[in-house]
């Protein structure tokens, strides 16, 4: 293990090497980071300058310095998923779900509720969702991180219901800086080595700039099988404790055909090929297939992109710039091989039972002959009433996006006169994305194959033997398994004009700022499936529909600030507003937001503020056209209650739903159609292109104090309150499984299809305007920076303290109206990923001249399941202390040298088995984007500028 992580290492002090050789002769160069006094910023949250980082929407600001702290800052996500106010939803360890990008996620509300922008602008999205991917944004130009919360839509339009995250990237750059990070963790996997480059000049006497920027990433794959906690595949069983059991779908092959048991001088129908063409008792405790250490734990990514910025000062009414941005992503997702049950969709349904022949060389002499009793029409097959194979021999499903992304942007800027200036914009973005998929099963060719290949089954046909592991011969490999590939496309275009003046009146009490604008926005996606993933032959990777459509909107916007009063009864008053008109060209059609905000400040050190504001969310072109797609949202049967066995409402909807009357009488048949083992129901979801729009009531209330006998010392205490109406959601399978079997409703009921044993087989799950969310909460703030002058050979040597709290006070979550969950402080198969009640990270650190060292503790609370009818084998996970600890040295003139060590504790996850095996977690027998579950981990890095 040290010879792994000791070369490991050394491969990641190479790659500094050369950095560190050239910094001998190198001159600093770098851009100003600080802002200067007098000088006017840009807030995010408001389009108007202002001579401070003061808003009046709780902001928080992470800066370059702080980024540079968080393990190399390969990945911006690992960064911004530390902050309480940001829910982890897509990372690096995102692998089933998971598409291989990283996503941010404010207060739990989606990633389509968050905005994310780029120096103030719309960024490309990565498909057709709308999401950013953030593996997209150049993480070393990155000069600071805007995080704004509450609605932002009267600003920035729609998508802003949670609020904006804003990337400041650096300008004017000045000079070359090369970066160079390498991760991996104590156990000598889940290495990173990211290496990037940045060259800028001015020219002209500073009246023009060129920036360009590159950088190349590198993330090796962990497998789920190097971690104890994620090596087994555990299956709640439902009384409160865990197995080592793993799928009913085993590589053995296993076939259920009544009477089959009795024929072959067995106890039972439920049959597994152990041995090679002789069947035994199938028990689901021993007989199991472990699917878990072959799925990835951290997904594998090489990433290159390339990044240019131009602007030019004409004279100062003109003043055009440019900028464009390519980024080549590959990530690659892998599960283990292809299932293939009864219950696997094909077409516009399921496979159903299949034929198996009677007559068969792969059959023992006694199996045959047991089989072949059963052909009571005499025409050689027997139906199996379900039966389940995995295609061990074909090798894991792997899932590669290779995702190239670019971006344009070409503005011009410069004052009109009066004190009015403009800033106008077009931007044009595209994504394509080739996902192209190995691993998968045709299955057309395997029905055709395992009924021994019949006439008119389709050419080439070689006969499968399914019955035992490792029978299958190469000619059957090579026919039934198949490449599948989509093809996506995604395109923005933006054109926007704004004009603003940030001293248009003065009452006395500060100048008064204006801004009107107008916008043009342009959403189109496409995706493209083969026609083995369209018409829905193919077992491995989930089949779908194309998708493809596009909206347009037109926007009129406007904002206003007014100091009221300055040093005149109070220190200052300040009002503001914003409000836009926007025209969809779909179902939204005309919709109106605003927002309206104070700031008060009794005396120097304390100020008040406030904001009221409607946000709207238009509907996604995923939301509004997605072909109907295959997905496994787990099962939520109710026919298993004990109420099934009697006289009542329940044992009726059961009846009508196919189930059988003797499988309801039966205790041990009627738990059975629960089984995570047996069952695994799949569910079809699809667009709805007659969605309206999101809209959103938010409001926040809070005061900044900032003492002036504590100089560096500040605190903020911010309460938010979040209600969103019209919640666009595919219904969940939860909320389906408890409308039809404890409230009845046949409207849900309908909804769900079933197989001739009773079990289910579909769930249908649309796009609706129909639920509704409710959170509200507190955010803390406290930050102090205590001069201690000389010490330790340092002239000018600091202590920091920084704080970042959240108290999450409700969550409640409502599918359809009536039917609300409270997810504020629990987890699982209902509110999803955990949401704590208090979160928090606490850094200190020691500053001095040429050096810095800094711990940091990461908090996340104790959350309960969130069904109380339900005994799981996780009811409560603990409360998680993650510390960290890094170091900034800088070895010469030039060159600084960076590392540090994360969850140094090396604190495991917590363990919940997945939704699919009867338990509450999500994957890997946890949360992966929310536990550490790599472990501790290691970073080195060095940057050298000149």
């Amino acid at each position: 293990m040290k010879t792994t992580i000791q070369k490991a290492a050394l491969r990641g002090a190479a790659s500094l090497s050369v950095l560190v050789l050239m910094s001998g002769t190198a001159f600093a160069q770098t851009a100003d980071d600080t802002v200067e006094a007098g000088e006017a910023i840009v807030v995010t949250g408001s389009r108007l300058a202002r001579p401070d980082l003061q808003a009046t929407s709780p902001l928080s600001v992470v800066g370059s310095g702080e980024i540079a702290l968080q393990a190399g800052s390969a990945n911006i996500e690992n960064v911004l998923n530390d902050y309480p106010q940001i829910q982890a939803t897509q990372s690096s360890t995102s692998n089933n779900p998971g598409g291989g990008v990283a996503t941010v996620n404010l207060r739990g509300l989606g990633s389509q509720r968050t905005l994310v922008l780029v120096d103030g602008r719309r960024y490309m999205s990565y498909d057709v969702s709308q999401v950013v991917d953030l593996n997209t944004i150049p993480s070393a130009l990155i000069e600071r991180v805007d995080i704004v919360t509450g609605g932002q839509s009267a600003v920035y339009g729609s998508d802003a219901i949670g609020g904006v995250v804003n990337f400041v990237l650096k300008r004017d750059f000045q000079g070359v800086e090369l970066n160079s990070s390498y991760n991996l963790t104590d156990r000598g996997d889940g290495q990173i080595w990211d290496i990037s480059g940045t060259i800028g000049s001015n020219f002209d006497d500073g009246r023009g700039n060129v920036t360009l920027f590159t950088q190349y990433t590198k993330r090796k794959p962990t497998l789920a099988g190097a971690r104890a906690f994620s090596r087994d595949s555990l299956i709640d069983d439902g009384e409160g404790g865990l197995f080592a059991g793993g799928s009913g779908t085993t590589p053995d092959g296993r076939i259920n055909v009544p009477g089959l048991g009795a024929a072959a001088g067995l106890g039972c129908d439920n049959l597994i090929f152990l041995s090679a063409g002789s069947p035994s008792c199938y028990n689901s405790a021993t007989d199991g297939y472990n699917y878990s250490p072959i799925n990835y734990l951290q997904v594998p990514q090489e990433r290159f992109m390339v990044s240019a910025m131009a602007n030019y000062e004409i004279n100062e009414h003109f003043k055009p710039y440019l900028e464009a941005q390519f980024v080549n992503n590959r990530v690659t997702t892998q599960l283990a091989p292809t299932p293939i049950t009864q219950g696997t969709p094909y077409g516009e349904g399921v496979i159903g039972s299949i034929r198996l022949p009677t007559a068969s060389a792969f059959y023992s002499p006694a199996f045959a002959s047991a089989i072949g009793s059963l052909d009571a029409d005499g025409d050689g097959f027997v139906d199996t009433a379900t039966f389940n194979y995995r295609t061990a021999q074909i090798g894991p499903r792997a899932n590669t996006d290779e995702r190239n992304a670019f971006r344009i942007v070409a503005g011009m800027a410069g004052d009109i006169g009066a004190g009015f200036s403009y800033d106008g914009y077009y931007m044009y973005s595209r994504t394509k994305n080739s996902q192209r998929q190995s691993g998968n099963v045709a299955i057309d060719r395997f029905l055709a194959a395992v009924a021994g290949c019949p006439e008119g089954s389709p050419a080439g046909c070689a006969p499968a033997n399914i019955f035992g592991a490792g029978q299958l011969s190469q000619e059957a490999i090579d026919y039934v398994s198949i490449d599948a590939t989509n093809l996506e496309q995604y395109t923005t275009q933006v054109a926007s004009f704004a004009i603003t003046n940030s001293n248009l009146f003065d009452l006395g009490a500060g100048g008064a700022g204006l801004a009107l604008g107008a916008e043009w926005r342009n959403e189109s996606g496409s995706v493209q499936p083969d026609q083995y993933l369209s018409s829905g032959n193919v077992a491995g990777f989930n089949a779908g529909q194309p998708t493809g459509g596009s909206y347009s909107v037109r926007e009129f916007f406007g904002e206003i600030r007014i100091p009221l009063l300055a040093d005149n009864i109070v220190h200052r008053f300040d009002l503001n507003g914003a409000a836009r008109a926007t025209h969809y060209s779909n179902a939204p059609g005309n919709v109106f937001t605003w927002a309206a905000g104070a700031e008060l400040a009794p005396i120097r050190d304390l100020t008040f503020r406030g904001q009221y504001q409607k946000a709207i969310r238009g509907p996604s072109v995923s939301e509004l056209f997605l072909g109907q797609t295959v997905s496994f949202e787990g099962n939520a049967e109710g026919c298993n209650a004990a109420a099934a066995a009697t006289a009542g409402q329940l044992r009726d909807i059961c009846l009508a739903q196919g189930v059988p009357q003797s499988v309801l009488d039966d205790p041990a048949a009627r738990a059975a159609l629960a089984d995570p083992n047996l069952v695994n129901p799949i569910t079809f979801v699809g667009g709805n292109p007659d969605l309206t729009e999101e809209s959103a009531k938010t409001w926040t209330i809070g005061g900044v104090f900032t003492p002036s006998f504590a100089p560096g010392l500040s605190l903020t205490v911010d309460y938010y309150n979040i209600k969103i109406d019209d919640y666009i959601t595919a219904v969940p399978t939860d909320t389906i499984g408890r409308q039809c079997f404890v409230e009845f409703n046949q409207d849900y009921c309908s909804l769900i299809t079933r197989n001739s044993l009773g079990q289910i087989e579909t769930f249908t799950a649309l796009n609706l305007n129909s639920g509704g969310l409710k959170t509200s909460g507190i955010d803390v703030t406290a930050n102090y920076g205590v001069p201690l002058g000389a010490l330790m050979g340092s002239q000018d040597t600091k202590l920091i303290f920084s704080f970042n709290g959240s108290r999450l006070l409700k969550f409640d979550y409502a599918p359809v109206p009536g039917d609300t969950i409270e997810c504020a402080g629990r987890f699982g198969a209902q509110c999803g990923v955990p949401l704590p009640k208090w979160r928090h990270t606490f850094r200190t650190g020691l500053d001095f001249d040429n050096a810095s060292f800094s711990v940091q503790w990461r908090y996340f609370g104790s959350v309960k399941d969130d069904d109380d009818s339900y005994v799981y084998a996780s009811e409560r996970n603990k409360a998680q202390n993650y510390f960290d600890a890094s170091f900034s040295f800088d070895a010469t003139e030039n060159f600084t040298f960076s590392g540090g060590i994360s969850n140094i504790f090396d604190k495991k996850p917590p363990i919940s088995a997945g939704t699919q095996n009867g338990g509450n977690g999500e994957q890997s027998n946890t949360y992966p984007t929310v536990y550490d579950v790599l472990g501790r981990s290691l970073f080195i890095s060095g940057k050298m500028h000149f």
